[in-house]
């Protein structure tokens, strides 16, 4: 990452720390914010995580047979 000279690096947090502020954050309640991440670990920018948010709910769910 290229940090440019009045550019500051930006924040992450750890995906628990972030499920605490989803509401404020994202607009999100923390069961839809822990589907969305489920399995991610690590620390992640606000930045990094509403891409995800926005990906993960543009899927198409697909039915399983039989049920």
């Amino acid at each position: 990452m290229t940090i440019k000279k009045n550019e500051k690096p930006t924040q992450k947090f750890t995906i628990e720390k972030l499920r605490q502020n989803c509401m404020t954050l994202f607009g999100i309640s923390t069961s839809t914010f822990s589907a969305a991440t489920y399995g991610m670990t690590g620390k992640y920018s606000i930045e990094e995580i509403k891409v995800h948010l926005e990906t993960w709910q543009k899927q198409t769910w697909k039915k399983k047979e039989g049920k």
